[in-house]
């Protein structure tokens, strides 16, 4: 065969093979002449179902297919579909598997956006940049692509079944739609993921979401600095994030201070976020005096539960600092100004109850919880006593973070709220609730559509009581969007039952404070923490305070120096115990190991609890500092995170009594009490004006809220009464609440006030005489001086200021009034809130304190009233303790009486056995 003859025959087997692969890619848009091959949920009816990027003479089936039952969702809204197993609910049907808790990718079986892979343009050409892509309205025609822009010598696109001239570069290779991979796969050659699209088996926003910025302050985490102590020491603290927060960014702001020795030598402050770095701060001389330092990190470290740690090493210290003691001229304290910042979004929840308290309040959120409530406009007592119900649980929830409740009669707030509903009136744009008697539901709140509403229904005010009472203690009995609510209520509690207080009747378990891994310790130094409340009326007599028994449990780890470590104990930041992990054992001890040997965690410490200390809220805080033998090396040891507090170990307060002097304006604020000695608050009632202003309800519902904080218990067996139904309450301690101008009883009383306040003078009340202060006897928790509070409302006469009163209540000399009044609705506002704040807390004494501008004074009488019973005993020595002067007297007059005797009954007997023994005894003559 010719030479000729095989060319020509190759040509065209060459033609045969490569025409139809030319043929396939005319009819594909060349790549740069229009929007990337995207495949978009469509609307409802909307004609874009049918269209495709390809021509209409070459149909291309897409490799994903659109559901038959894909909903309409207009811009900006939330997609509200039923209900699943992870608290989201898609339109349509449910999707068949549940949503993870974190943002994933969508289902396979929903059409997602697709990206183009990157691809190198042919060589000699010049790649052209992609045209943007515009939205397109709900049932519009997408626009076809563009065509590209003409070359400087434009060539007419060859037919589809033609071979490309020769001398023109082939086309380029055909684009595939390819689906976007998850997050972290690691393929370069894959696009940035696009934000997904809302589909009915995946909801999420698809407008702009609940978006909200977080500052977690130290100071409230802790409230006090975290000190780092020695050359290489390490510390941290503990917090939360709400379940339903997506983050999208975070940052810390470090606010610290160091000693001089660490500024005339060089060390290094890290940070870390649950065991992850992310960030560390040079200390000393080599930056000079540094106090602050701010960084970014990855919202991904976060999670619901997190752990900051802070990590301080001395340059050239780290090899030696687990043999040695603390050097206390080296130190670093955090300062409680260091805060985290975090921008977050909130994720939708489904109309269901059985998911509350959420979205309302969560336990995890580290801020104060703010939850409005609308009332019908001029609500009742015992509408206000419904609303109260609801703000107790709440309360309860928020915890120590404290809880504010503004009240509202018209309209509907922005974001989630509660909404008590009498008599079928409901606010405009919400619809009826089916069923009939109490209800509770969960809607979409119209005013924001992101959020939610809670209703309480019922057609009076004694409905609403029931409904807001299963709310608060039946709460797992509420499922789906609405349910029935007329749980009967839990039978009265007795007196000193608040389960957030310890018992005084038994030891008690350091596992029943806190879970068994929170009490180990870690490092060089860590500090396990426990929190407890007890009654705030403890008396401990002739004891010290209370005991607890300690149990420390050491790992057999072999590097440990047990002689040389040891655990600190604080109550309430100030130091109450130090204790060897291997105590010096005494001679009998010894012999008592010797003849019965044991491990050393079966021994028991004894820490005593100073009465002083304790207070309604204490914090237990154990500090282990271990060290290393001689020849361990600190930076290659494994430390045991199995040393720590035996969950075993007891607090002991049994051996105290319930006994104080009232009034005292002290334990109410810090407890409630002594409302809260029946933590229902059954034998409490609160006197609202006949006609309750928004701020006055808040007032009072802000108290309930901090009283189920104090006690564990949401409160629903108070009475709610106006002030000219207050002799149906009398035999009740009674919370008066509401301005000069609306509540009369803040008139008609204020003649009982420590401390008389006009327009124009400031005169306080008569105290004790001189004589009287001699024979009251002595309350260990007066304040030491009558306070600065007149002082201070006469530098501000005739400016608004709110106070608190406190004094026997004229209708029954057993019962305890406290008023909460005030000339103006924002500082009555104002002083409710303090309440739950700590550092204002502990300003609060004696028997009146005032409130204006910020600033806040108590003043004291003296005159006080002692409530409780002492063994006789107890009560002798609390007499003689009180009366040292006169119990002094009365000693040495029993001494001089009990000699006097003695010598009298001597000299008698002295007589008869001198008369016995003379030989002739005289006689007696008649």
């Amino acid at each position: 065969m010719k030479p000729a003859t095989v060319r020509r025959a190759a040509m065209a087997l060459v033609f045969a093979l490569v025409a139809p692969a030319a043929a396939q890619r005319a009819a594909d848009p060349p790549l740069g002449t229009g929007a990337p091959s995207t495949y978009f949920p469509p609307q409802a009816n909307s004609p874009q179902v049918q269209q495709t990027q390809t021509p209409p003479t070459a149909p291309v089936t897409p490799k994903f297919e659109l559901p038959s039952t894909f909903p309409s969702i207009p811009s900006g809204v939330a997609v509200i579909p039923p209900t699943d197993s992870q608290g989201q609910r898609p339109l349509g049907p449910a999707p068949s598997t549940p949503l993870p808790t974190t943002t994933p990718m969508p289902p396979a079986d929903v059409a997602t956006p697709i990206v183009l892979p990157t691809i190198p343009p042919a060589v000699g050409t010049v790649p052209s940049a992609p045209a943007p892509v515009s939205p397109v309205p709900a049932g519009a025609q997408r626009p076809q692509a563009a065509p590209a822009a003409p070359a400087p010598a434009p060539v007419a696109a060859p037919p589809a079944a033609t071979v490309p001239p020769v001398g023109v570069a082939p086309a380029a290779p055909p684009v595939t739609a390819t689906p976007v991979p998850p997050v972290g796969s690691g393929r370069p050659d894959i696009l940035p993921i696009p934000a997904p699209l809302p589909t009915a088996g995946y909801p999420m926003f698809t407008g702009t979401g609940e978006g909200r910025s977080q500052l977690i302050r130290l100071r409230d985490i802790r409230g006090t600095a975290l000190h780092l102590e020695g050359a290489a020491a390490e510390g941290g603290v503990a917090f939360t994030t709400r379940q339903d927060d997506a983050f999208v960014a975070a940052r810390i702001s470090l606010v610290f201070s160091y000693s001089n020795a660490v500024a005339r030598d060089d060390g290094e402050l890290a940070v870390f976020l649950n065991n992850e770095p992310i960030g560390t701060v040079p200390l000393g001389k080599a930056r000079g005096p540094k106090a602050r330092a701010e960084f970014t990190f990855t919202p991904a470290l976060l999670t619901t539960d997190n752990r900051l740690q802070f990590r301080f090493t001395l340059k050239g210290q780290g090899a030696t600092a687990c043999k040695v003691d603390r050097d206390k001229a080296i130190w670093v304290n955090i300062e409680p100004a260091t805060f985290i910042f975090l921008s977050t979004t909130r994720l939708p929840l489904a109309d269901d109850l059985s998911f509350l308290p959420r979205p309302f309040a969560d336990p995890k959120d580290p801020l104060p919880l703010s939850l409005p409530f609308v009332l019908p406009a001029k609500p009742e007592p015992g509408v206000i006593q419904a609303a109260g119900m609801v703000a107790g649980y709440f309360g309860l929830i928020a915890g120590a973070k404290g809880a504010t409740f503004p009240v509202q009669y018209t309209g509907l707030p922005a974001g989630n709220a509660v909404v008590l509903v009498e008599g079928g009136q409901y606010p405009a744009g919400i619809a009826a609730i089916p069923g009939e008697g109490p209800r509770v539901a969960v809607i979409a709140n119209p005013s924001q559509v992101d959020s939610k509403l809670l209703l309480i229904v019922g057609e009076n005010a004694e409905e609403l009581q029931a409904a807001a009472g299963t709310l608060a203690t039946a709460t797992a009995r509420l499922t789906g969007g609405w349910s029935p609510a007329a749980e009967p209520l839990p039978p009265p509690r007795p007196a000193y039952d608040a389960p957030k207080w310890i018992p005084s009747n038994r030891p008690v378990r350091l596992g029943e404070l806190a879970h068994g891994g929170a009490l180990n310790g870690r490092r060089l130094i860590d500090s396990p923490q426990i929190s407890f409340r007890t009654a705030p009326d403890l008396f401990f007599g002739a004891l010290s305070g209370g005991t607890m028994y300690l149990h420390i449990r050491r790992a057999d780890d072999s590097w440990i120096d047990a002689g040389n470590s040891r655990v600190f104990v604080d109550l309430n930041r100030k130091v109450v115990g130090e204790i060897p992990l291997e105590p010096k054992l005494k001679v009998l001890s010894r012999l008592k190991e010797w003849l019965f040997p044991g491990k050393a965690e079966d021994r028991v410490s004894q820490v005593l609890l100073p009465g002083f200390q304790l207070a309604s809220q204490n914090h237990l805080d154990f500090m282990f500092e271990l060290r290393a033998k001689a020849d361990a090396d600190c930076e290659m040891l494994d430390w045991s995170d199995r040393t720590g507090i035996d969950p075993n170990s007891t607090i002991d307060l049994s051996r105290v009594a319930h006994f104080a002097a009232f009034p005292n304006l002290a334990l109410f604020a810090n407890a409630g009490f002594p409302f809260t000695r029946y933590a229902d608050l059954a034998t409490t009632a609160f006197v609202m004006p006949e006609t309750s202003a928004p701020e006055e309800v808040q007032a009072m519902l802000n108290l309930l809220g901090m009283m189920a904080d104090a006690t564990g218990v949401a409160p629903t067996r108070f009475k709610v009464a106006d002030a000219a139904g207050v002799d149906q309450v009398a035999d009740r301690d009674l919370i008066v609440i509401g301005l000069q101008s609306s509540q009369p009883l803040l008139r008609e009383w204020g003649g009982n006030n420590s401390l008389q306040i006009t327009g124009t003078s400031v005169t306080p009340g008569p105290g004790l005489t001189f004589l009287q202060r001699q024979l009251q006897p002595t309350d260990p928790r007066a304040p030491y001086y009558r306070g600065a509070a007149p002082e201070l409302a006469k530098a501000n006469l005739g400016k608004p200021y709110a106070y608190l009163s406190s004094f026997w209540s004229p209708l029954n000399a057993d019962q305890l009034v406290v008023m909460v009044g005030s000339t103006q609705p924002a500082n009555l506002v104002e002083l409710s809130n303090q309440l739950g704040d700590p550092e204002q807390v502990a300003k609060i004494q004696g028997d009146f304190y005032y409130l204006t501008g910020g600033k806040g004074e108590f003043y004291t009488s003296g005159i006080r009233k002692f409530v409780g019973g002492l063994p006789i005993w107890w009560r002798i020595q609390w007499l003689a303790g009180s009366f040292e002067l006169a119990a002094f007297i009365c000693v040495i007059c029993v001494i001089l009486i009990f000699a006097v005797t003695i010598e009298r009954l001597s000299a008698h007997r002295a007589n008869r056995i001198l008369v016995r023994g003379l030989p002739n005894p005289p006689t007696k003559t008649v």
